[in-house]
C-alpha cells in the first residue's frame, strides 16, 4: 500500500554606521541646539520576507536611520535609548508571550539600549558638533535572536531616543524621537516522515502476511508554533481492496491512541504536546487477523493531512 504524507506549511535589524549629512561652520550662535529624527519605524521581514521565523537559526537585521542636528556653539553630544516600558528587558509583546530584541550600533554590538534615562558609558553613542548649522546621521540595526518559539501574532514595541548635550560630564536633555518596531509571527509547521526519509512525502509500505493480523508503526516528526490537527483520507475508505475484486480487508490508523476516521478528509485529530521542539509522533496501522480472507494482493492509498489549528 502507498502512503501519502502532504505537508501544510503555515507561516510568520539596527552597530553604528555613521555619514554626515551636512556640516557647515558659522559663527557660533548664542547655545547648543540639538534636534533628534528618526526616519522610518521597523517592520520586520526577515530573510525570507515574512516576518519571524520561529525555527529559522539565521540572524537577521532590520535598519532604522536617525539624525541629530545641531546649530548653536560647539558641543559634545550623546545618544541613547530605552524601550517604552522601561526595564531590563527589552520585549517585542505578543498575544502568545514575548520576542527579546536590541537595537544595535553595528551588528556585532554594542547596545544602544539601557533601562537608566540617561543610558551608561556602555550604551551612549557620543559626537561632537563644531560652531555653526550641522547635521549627523546614524544608522541604526534592530535584531531579533533567533530559534525564539512564540505562537503566530504581531508582536511590538516602541523605542525612545534621546539626545543630551554633555555639558562637562553633566547631561542635558535636548530633544528625543521614538520609533515601533512590529514583527509578524506566522503559525509554521515541519513535518517529516522518519520512514520516508527529511523532505520526502510519498512512501509505499509492505505489511506483508495479512491472515495472523498485522500491526505496523510509521514515525513522524513534527515541529509546530501552534496547535495541529490530523487527519487522513483512504482511497478505499478504510479498505485493503482485493487485486480480482474479492472482499476487501479493513484496517484501522491509531494517532495518540485515536482511531482516524478513514471514510472521511476531516481534519479530526489533534496532536496533543507541546510541539515546540521537533516530536516523533506514531501513527500505528492496525489489521485484524483474517485467515478466511481470499489469497491475493490488498492495498489501500492513504492520504495523511497535517495543518495547524488556528
Amino acid at each position: 500500500m502507498s502512503l501519502l504524507h502532504k505537508l501544510l506549511i503555515g507561516s510568520v535589524a539596527a552597530g553604528v554606521a555613521t555619514s554626515p549629512l551636512f556640516a557647515q561652520e558659522t559663527a557660533g550662535g548664542p547655545e547648543c541646539l540639538l534636534e533628534l529624527s528618526v526616519d522610518n519605524n521597523v517592520d520586520w521581514r526577515g530573510q525570507l520576507g515574512r516576518g519571524y521565523e520561529v525555527f529559522s537559526g539565521e540572524e537577521s537585521y532590520e535598519v532604522v536611520s536617525v539624525v541629530v542636528r545641531h546649530q548653536g556653539q560647539a558641543c559634545d553630544y550623546f545618544l541613547t535609548g530605552m524601550p517604552q516600558e522601561g526595564g531590563n528587558e527589552n520585549l517585542l509583546t505578543g498575544p502568545y508571550g514575548a520576542l527579546a530584541y536590541d537595537v544595535l550600533r553595528q551588528p556585532s554590538g554594542p547596545s544602544l539600549l539601557s533601562p537608566d534615562y540617561a543610558g551608561n558609558e556602555l550604551t551612549r553613542l557620543h559626537g561632537r558638533f563644531p560652531d555653526g548649522a550641522g547635521a549627523q546621521q546614524y544608522v541604526l540595526y534592530v535584531a531579533i535572536p533567533p530559534e525564539q518559539n512564540v505562537g503566530g501574532g504581531i508582536y511590538s514595541d516602541q523605542v525612545q531616543l534621546r539626545v543630551f548635550a554633555d555639558h562637562f560630564g553633566s547631561p542635558e536633555l535636548m530633544d528625543q524621537a521614538s520609533f515601533a518596531i512590529t514583527a509578524p509571527v506566522a503559525d509554521t509547521l515541519e513535518v517529516d516522515s522518519i520512514d520516508a526519509g527529511p523532505g520526502a512525502n510519498t512512501l509505499k509500505i509492505d505489511l506483508g502476511n495479512l491472515a495472523p493480523g498485522v500491526v505496523r508503526v510509521l514515525d513522524f516528526s513534527l515541529r509546530s508554533n501552534a496547535p495541529i490537527r490530523v487527519g487522513a483520507n483512504s482511497q478505499n475508505k478504510g479498505f485493503l481492496a482485493h487485486q480480482a475484486s474479492a472482499a476487501g480487508i479493513p484496517y484501522s490508523l491509531v494517532v495518540g491512541g485515536n482511531r482516524i476516521d478513514l471514510s472521511s478528509n476531516r481534519l479530526t485529530q489533534a496532536i496533543a504536546g507541546d510541539l515546540s521542539n521537533r516530536t516523533i509522533v506514531p501513527f500505528r496501522i492496525e489489521v485484524e487477523p483474517n485467515y478466511g480472507a481470499a489469497a491475493g494482493t490488498y492495498s489501500d492509498v492513504l492520504t495523511i493531512t497535517f495543518q495547524v489549528d488556528g
